[in-house]
């Protein structure tokens, strides 16, 4: 008897370790691609969930007298194993959740990352594992959603510290876990441009500027863009462009800044909530976008401020929502403030960075650190060195905040990378969703100016107006410079190239070096991807490229300064001791 339960534990226990052995990313892209066919995608059945623990039919709903129930899917038993076995939850279903469980505080809160991340690939991928399954009728239940977030965010706002350490990224959860029935719309729209410029390649362009400044015009763009190539659209692409231009439409509507306040009834007799409400006075209608820009960062920090202040879990939910829109409101607004000056381009920097700060991409005490202030003592006499100073310190601010969405999401996407390759672009949907994208774009600005007012000293091979160059982030490089002035997305780029584009391929690869005449913004892609792989990255214009493509196929030195000093040198114009030279004089590591 004794030797037969031992034999039984032994088997148990080899059972458990095939288990919860680690299934390898090869098999889960295997899973992934069956669910995306499957009809039930990663749910096995339909069940009610009853408040006594009981499981019922899904024809069997909970009686009156055991009290009210949930319907939703259970699981394939393979997804609950990869849950088990390597920490990845897909397709879940909050309604199913514990509130400790789905926060994950173990593991650096990563099932709520990864409900985001998951979000996100339905976004730009049809549905991705749901693709078959997104009318799977019962799976899951809106309603139920929607509850089970406002009773998460009851319980998670109701810690003090949890909020403060970790306000940025529960203020961006906001934007994906359902709790009172808006959807995150910018997301949507880069998604469905994506999409579309995937399946019809004379798109990009269009796509390109959406996903680097969006503007109300681009909605007459599309809409132009449907009546010229409406009879080569597909059924399936004009219906992507409809709901694009659907989308944008909605997107671009100013925010009801009076609704928005009415749903604050929690804090109408509060010291936030008598700004917010001379806020809305002077706001509600058409307004100067300055002057709109500048209020809104400013009610962005007094909310910041006191959200701790405030104790009431719903209360801080209501801000935090507001906090939401607010940025809306800055990132809609933001491509219509038009600096006429040097002075009034220093003070869109300085608000737009107070705004950045205050929906928390940065720390309060980095924010503090730059001394980024109202520039009150600016004027258009202001030494290089001064405005100098305000650009490092801009650009600071820009990587800082692009650093804080790496540093929240980056090892969940390097995960779900391995098996889903999509997951890659979710850290710059979220860069390039966030204030950071207009205030990217206005540091580069001043650094235009500097560059021009200074005679900044680059040498591109012999080239004219070579001031219109700048350079984005530093680094060099040796290789065959490959000068595109026509579409890219035919062009299979090589490792150990130099690429100059007109505008980059929508899914660059790693390469040795690279120029962009349309991607200029400290947070494109193209600089995203520079800066994580340490590759010399510059903007230029284009009589600069066409004065390169005499250039093309020669072998050259490419190296761009900290400062933003760029040079290229054909290989045949340099001895060794040069190169050397070269390599030490410009660049150098930034301490």
């Amino acid at each position: 008897m004794k030797n037969r339960l031992l034999f039984c534990f032994s088997v148990f226990l080899c059972s458990y370790s095939l288990l919860a052995q680690k299934v390898d990313a090869e098999k889960i892209k295997e899973q992934i691609t069956f669910y995306k066919n499957d009809l039930r995608g990663p749910y096995k059945d339909i069940r009610w969930f009853c408040s006594d623990g009981s499981v019922r039919q899904p024809k069997d709903p909970c009686p009156d007298n055991i009290g009210p129930g949930n319907q939703h899917a259970r699981y394939k038993d393979e997804v609950e194993n990869l849950g088990v076995t390597n920490h990845v939850y897909l397709g879940q279903i909050l309604t199913y959740t514990k509130h400790d469980a789905f926060w994950d505080d173990g593991n650096n809160n990563s099932r709520l990352k990864q409900y985001q991340i998951d979000k996100y690939l339905r976004a730009v991928d049809d549905g991705w594992i749901n693709r078959k399954s997104q009318f799977y009728r019962g799976s899951i239940q809106s309603e139920d959603e929607e509850a089970w977030g406002i009773n998460f965010y009851k319980w998670l706002l109701s810690n003090d510290e949890l909020l403060e350490n970790n306000y940025y990224l529960i203020r961006q959860s906001l934007k994906d876990i359902p709790h009172n029935g808006d959807d995150n719309l910018a997301q949507l729209m880069r998604s469905q441009s994506k999409v579309l410029s995937d399946l019809y390649p004379a798109f990009m362009d269009l796509r390109v500027k959406i996903h680097a400044q969006p503007e109300t015009k681009d909605i007459e763009k599309v809409i132009a863009f449907k009546t010229k190539h409406s009879a080569r659209l597909s059924s399936n692409q004009t219906k992507i462009l409809d709901e694009l231009v659907a989308t944008m439409t909605i997107f671009f509507k100013p925010v009801d800044l009076v609704s928005l306040q009415q749903k604050a009834t929690l804090l109408s007799s509060t010291p936030f909530g008598e700004t917010f409400k001379d806020y809305v006075l002077v706001h509600n209608k058409v307004t100067n976008a300055s002057d709109l820009i500048q209020d809104t960062a400013e009610l962005l920090v007094n909310l910041r401020t006191n959200l701790l202040t405030e104790k009431r879990p719903v209360a801080r939910l209501q801000m935090l929502d507001i906090s939401i829109k607010l940025e809306e409101v800055i990132f809609k607004n933001a491509p219509q403030w038009q600096p006429d000056t040097v002075e009034q381009l220093v003070d869109k920097i300085c608000y737009l960075g107070m705004a950045t700060a205050a929906a928390g991409y940065i720390e309060q005490y980095e924010w503090e650190s730059l001394s980024l202030t109202k520039s009150v003592n600016l004027n258009n006499e202001s030494t290089l060195g001064e405005l100098t100073t305000i650009l490092q310190s801009g650009r600071r601010l820009v990587e800082w905040s692009s650093g804080m969405v790496k540093a929240n999401y980056q090892n969940e996407v390097d995960v779900y990378t391995n098996f889903e390759p999509l997951a890659y672009g979710f850290i710059d949907d979220k860069i390039r969703g966030s204030i950071a994208l207009h205030l990217g774009k206005s540091v580069g600005e001043l650094g235009d100016f500097i560059a021009k007012e200074s005679s900044l000293t680059n040498k591109v091979l012999n080239i004219p107006n070579q001031s219109t160059i700048r350079g984005l982030n530093p680094g060099y490089a040796y290789g065959e410079l490959v000068v595109v002035g026509g579409s890219p997305d035919a062009i299979e780029v090589s490792s150990n190239k130099i690429y100059v584009f007109q505008r980059p391929p929508a899914d660059l690869k790693p390469i040795a070096g690279i120029a962009t005449v349309s991607e200029g913004n400290m947070v494109s892609h193209v600089q995203l991807l520079a800066r994580n792989l340490g590759i010399p990255n510059a903007a230029l214009s284009d009589e600069n490229l066409e004065d390169l493509k005499q250039f093309n196929g020669q072998n050259v030195f490419y190296a761009v300064s900290n400062k933003g000093n760029v040079i290229i040198k054909a290989e045949k114009d340099m001895s060794a001791e040069e190169v050397a030279l070269f390599v030490k004089k410009n660049v150098k590591k930034e301490k």
